[in-house]
């Protein structure tokens, strides 16, 4: 892998070409693979050293948890397209019903707790949700056919819609109620208001050769890495991985196409886990 940048990361990250999940170090050598039992776009490395992901389309849907030795502990399944989910610090896990057009929270005995039914009115069933997630009370789950982000009360109660850009895909919001999305060519910040306050474009870091971005981290510094998905026949046209400041200086890059075409999701792994989990940053 070709790293270049003054930051150094270790993570792990999917792979949607070959059906990879894999972990990196901050040389850049691959020190462990799992193949996931289906495709797989969302990965959390949690506290306890487990590893949760999502799956579908190649025989089991939904979402797992294994061990270090690789040895599952947790599956939960249904029908249809899982593209987000995530560890909550009670012990529960959220996950997005793309087909059942829900987010769903199941315990770690795989009863569900509950769900919260996402409209969804666009033509094609396969864009109604992306990512789902949840910050303190606050459930939301990202909608690329309609262009919004749908957020919910615990009850399931609608709060409001944030309009975004189109093919939306990745998401993750801060202490104040601003919400950091990721979409084909940038990243946007929008206030509470729904209003733009930040942004990041394609063109202002030329050098990434952006075609998709999909995973977004929030690090503690501040700083963001993103995941240049390279898939839809465009392999090795850009850097799959980079960190970017808020003055939209690139500070680290990964070149991994090499080993891994269409890198989707990544987690950097020297971040504290139950931070990145459980507790949002600024």
């Amino acid at each position: 892998m070709k790293i270049t940048g003054s930051q150094r990361h270790s993570f792990v990250f999917v792979e949607t070409d070959k059906r990879q999940i894999i972990w990196v170090d901050k040389q850049g050598n691959i020190t462990r693979r799992r193949t996931p039992e289906g495709v797989s776009f969302d990965v959390w490395a949690m506290p306890d050293g487990t590893v949760l992901y999502t799956h579908y389309g190649l025989g089991t849907d939904g979402v797992s948890v294994v061990d270090k030795q690789d040895r599952v502990l947790f599956r939960y399944e249904t029908q249809g397209e899982v593209f987000g989910c995530q560890p909550l610090e009670n012990g529960n896990i959220l996950l997005g019903e793309v087909r059942g057009q829900c987010i769903t929270e199941v315990n770690r005995q795989g009863k569900v707790v509950r769900k919260i039914p996402v409209e969804y009115t666009g033509a094609n069933p396969h864009n109604a949700m992306r990512m789902v997630r949840r910050h303190r009370d606050t459930y939301f789950a990202v909608q690329p056919g309609s262009g919004e982000i749908a957020l919910f009360e615990e009850s399931g109660r609608l709060i409001r819609r944030v309009h975004t850009r189109m093919d939306t895909f990745g998401a993750v919001m801060r202490n104040n109620g601003n919400l950091l999305y990721t979409h084909r060519s940038g990243v946007v910040e929008v206030d509470p208001m729904g209003r733009e306050v930040w942004e990041l474009k394609a063109e202002e870091i030329p050098e990434m050769g952006v075609q998709w971005l999909l995973g977004i981290q929030l690090l503690e510094s501040g700083n963001l890495v993103l995941t240049n998905w390279l898939g839809h026949d465009r392999h090795r046209m850009g850097i799959p991985f980079f960190e970017v400041t808020p003055e939209k200086r690139v500070v680290w890059t990964c070149d991994c196409t090499e080993a891994a075409e269409e890198a989707a999701v990544l987690q950097v792994l020297e971040e504290n886990a139950e931070r990145v989990c459980f507790i949002p940053l600024k």
